[in-house]
């Protein structure tokens, strides 16, 4: 991942020239011709692409880099709440894609964007907010669970499906759902009552209120 803003910056630049051949005529997309367009020569393009495709393929993993860029200069990013921290992944997220598109709308459903690792990335970063220290311990347990993390990915992909053909003004239908998943999520994740219903069954268990170690496992585990 670049973490040079000039670096990413420049490789930014010829993604987006990639994508204005590609509007143009797709059969055109040449090396050449995203240096033209990019006003760039074929040395500096090979410094980041092998083929023209792959500058179409990285607009879907730039936009992760371009979040952290983000996310590591947001001034008190480290006093966010949890439920902060995720508003901020999706909408820097929906307002990447939304520079190009018109792209993402002819490319979202399609290899390009599977191939980029697009679904992949989604989980990466949903862990990484699950795995950070502002959840409750057993809560982020929970979160971290493979099951949990696949249903949360596939909700924000299909957050993301709706956002692409939200023709309301502004996409305003995109920001009252984004708005509402993040308030569940962020309500379902810091609910005290998962860390204290855990505390309770270990209590209820330690001090056998339910005559539980009567079953070998439980006798074992507490002998």
């Amino acid at each position: 991942m670049l973490t040079d803003p000039n670096q990413f910056a420049e490789k930014k630049h010829l993604i987006e020239a990639a994508i204005a051949v590609y509007h143009d005529s797709p059969g055109a997309l040449t090396t050449q011709a995203i240096c033209d367009v990019a006003r760039t020569d074929r040395l500096t393009f090979a410094s980041y692409f092998d083929e023209p495709e792959e500058a179409l393929q990285a607009f879907y993993t730039v936009i992760f880099t371009q979040y952290h860029l983000l996310r590591l200069s947001t001034e008190g990013y480290e006093r966010f709440s949890f439920e902060e921290r995720l508003a901020t992944f999706l909408y820097i997220l929906v307002d990447a894609l939304g520079e190009q598109r018109a792209f993402v709308q002819a490319t979202f459903d399609t290899s390009m964007r599977c191939k980029a690792g697009v679904r992949e990335q989604i989980r990466t970063e949903l862990q990484r907010l699950a795995s950070e220290d502002t959840l409750p311990d057993t809560n982020r347990y929970v979160a971290l669970q493979p099951a949990v993390l696949t249903l949360c990915t596939e909700a924000v992909l299909q957050m993301l499906r709706f956002w692409l053909h939200d023709d309301s003004p502004q996409q305003q239908a995109s920001t009252a759902l984004i708005d509402k998943l993040v308030g569940f999520t962020a309500e379902v994740a810091t609910f005290r009552g998962v860390q204290r219903g855990a505390d309770l069954a270990w209590y209820a268990t330690k001090i056998d209120v339910l005559g539980l170690r009567r079953l070998p496992v439980v006798r074992w585990f507490w002998s």
